[in-house]
């Protein structure tokens, strides 16, 4: 006895620290719901869960009790509402509306599970709960339009013997065959998939599918082999039509019918992902090429972009098309960014690093360090000079020299962005096979060529006045007094000790991936 004192005790002294360290909800409650600090003291002592809930979560909660017709006092008499989700209470009250029931109250909707499914249609008459005289299943059948026969035989036997769980799943199924030609089996294994569709109101469920093919034009065998879209909001569906609009510069009706999950998707999060997306000056055309980074949660897709600017194996890709797969598979990408550098392979492209798993495992088990096709590369490059360069140009220029492909993309913009600061765009592309050397060397032959004694001696015969190079001069001068120490043959990409053009960036990426 003395002992189960002690632990309620200590159970009682634990839910006490808890609430002390949770002031903020017990004054949101105490805003909110009108009620004094003592009486949200209570009520959190006996919902401790509340005290993980955030104001919006406890403001959301409150606004619900309000549509729904209650008033505030409903959450201080039933404090277990809050273990329910607002959408989950939403569509309790109105499954139990269409049901006929005299009167939702809150103790109806906190053992719905038990009404719905152990009570018969017979036992709720014979209780009170509903009409004695309407026809339950016409009432249920009234929710839904687009009927093209009546539904007087659709239930075999007597209807006070069924439960109204079964009956509206009879309903649903029913309403599904003529309208969107769903068999049994399939109706079956949608059930088995998405549970939650036997929670839904029938009103909703007819309002969803009734937009999504007259509004969205959606195909009949999308919307089977996607039934999760059953769920989606009404009202919801419509402010993405008629607000949303469109979404990487196409109509917002194609991109639903392109990927039908964005139309299970909150309005709210939809516009906050394109709002980051304008914000960081990601473009339309790359949002085009991966509308699926719209299913992630917006302060995701917000954290990853700010790590990729800051982390040289992505922020290369800023610009590029497809730049917004390295956001969606980001997890996936720097596991493969790792490993490969493990394996000393630093020539990366995006389409190996975001591609399938095919084309990574081939890339990985492929002896030597080379880039792909070097798309990545010249459109890096590209981005850097400006668009006054066509990329053919550029590849063209590039394949001249026998290495251009075996030099690491981050490498090549590093010395892009250096060369930038002090010489003009047409400067770099006259001498573009200056891109593929070390910086190190580069700025030392830099520094050596303003030595006229040491450049006079070591290199040329006469004399040279730099006075008389332009910047374009300068830039060959450098390739060449490199290229000179190695008989022309092109090895002067290579650093000495590692055989590879390995640059001593001023922040180590591998760090970074790490941190992320």
């Amino acid at each position: 006895m003395l002992l189960g004192r002690l632990k309620q005790c200590c159970r009682l002294q634990k839910f006490m620290r808890m609430i002390s360290t949770n002031h903020e909800n017990l004054y949101t409650l105490c805003r909110h719901l009108g009620i004094s600090k003592d009486k949200a003291h209570y009520i959190m002592l006996k919902q401790p869960y509340i005290t993980k809930f955030c104001e919006e979560d406890i403001q959301s909660m409150v606004k619900t009790i309000y549509d729904l017709g209650y008033p505030k006092d409903i959450l201080i008499d039933y404090p277990n509402l809050f273990y329910m989700l607002p959408v989950t209470l939403k569509n309790r009250y109105k499954i139990l509306e269409e049901c006929g029931f005299n009167e939702v109250t809150p103790q109806l909707l906190l053992s719905y599970l038990n009404v719905m499914k152990q009570k018969t249609v017979g036992e709720l008459r014979n209780h009170g709960l509903i009409p004695q005289f309407f026809n339950m299943e016409n009432r249920l059948a009234s929710c839904m339009t687009q009927w093209p026969t009546s539904l007087t035989t659709l239930i075999y036997g007597d209807v006070n013997l069924l439960t109204l769980h079964s009956l509206r799943l009879k309903i649903i199924q029913r309403y599904l065959e003529l309208v969107i030609d769903l068999t049994e089996d399939e109706f079956l294994r949608g059930l088995k998939t998405y549970p939650t569709l036997q929670h839904r109101p029938l009103k909703a469920i007819n309002e969803t599918l009734v937009i999504l093919q007259s509004k969205v034009a959606m195909p009949k065998y999308k919307i089977k082999s996607n039934l999760y879209l059953i769920h989606a909001d009404p009202d919801n569906l419509m402010q993405i039509l008629f607000k949303l609009r469109e979404l990487g510069g196409i109509d917002i009706k194609d991109v639903i019918r392109m990927y039908p999950k964005l139309a299970a998707k909150n309005y709210s999060t939809l516009q906050e992902i394109k709002d980051i997306l304008k914000k960081h000056g990601i473009g339309p055309e790359a949002q085009s090429r991966c509308f699926q980074v719209f299913t992630l949660s917006p302060k995701t897709v917000d954290e990853r972009i700010i790590h990729a600017k800051t982390t040289p194996e992505f922020s290369i890709y800023i610009n590029h098309p497809r730049f917004l797969k390295m956001i969606l598979y980001n997890k996936t990408v720097l596991k493969r960014i790792i490993n490969l550098k493990n394996q000393n392979k630093n020539c990366l492209s995006l389409n190996v690093l975001s591609g399938c798993s095919v084309r990574y495992e081939s890339f990985e088990k492929a002896p030597g360090d080379r880039l792909g096709k070097g798309k990545d590369l010249v459109f890096a490059i590209s981005q850097v000079l400006g668009s006054g360069f066509s990329t053919k140009n550029i590849r063209n220029r590039l394949r001249k020299h026998p290495f251009w492909i075996n030099i690491p993309l981050i490498e090549v913009k590093y010395v892009c962005d250096k060369l930038t600061k002090s010489f003009s765009p047409q400067d770099i592309y006259n001498n573009i096979s200056v891109l593929l050397y070390p910086w190190n060397k580069i700025r030392k032959t830099i520094e050596a060529i303003y030595k006229v004694d040491t450049l006079n001696g070591h290199y040329f015969n006469g004399h040279v006045d730099l006075n008389k190079l332009n910047k374009s001069q300068q830039l060959s001068l450098v390739v060449y007094m490199i290229e000179k120490e190695h008989y022309f043959s092109g090895n002067g990409v290579w650093t000495d000790n590692q055989q590879k053009n390995i640059v001593n960036l001023e922040s180590k990426p591998t760090s970074k991936l790490k941190k992320l």
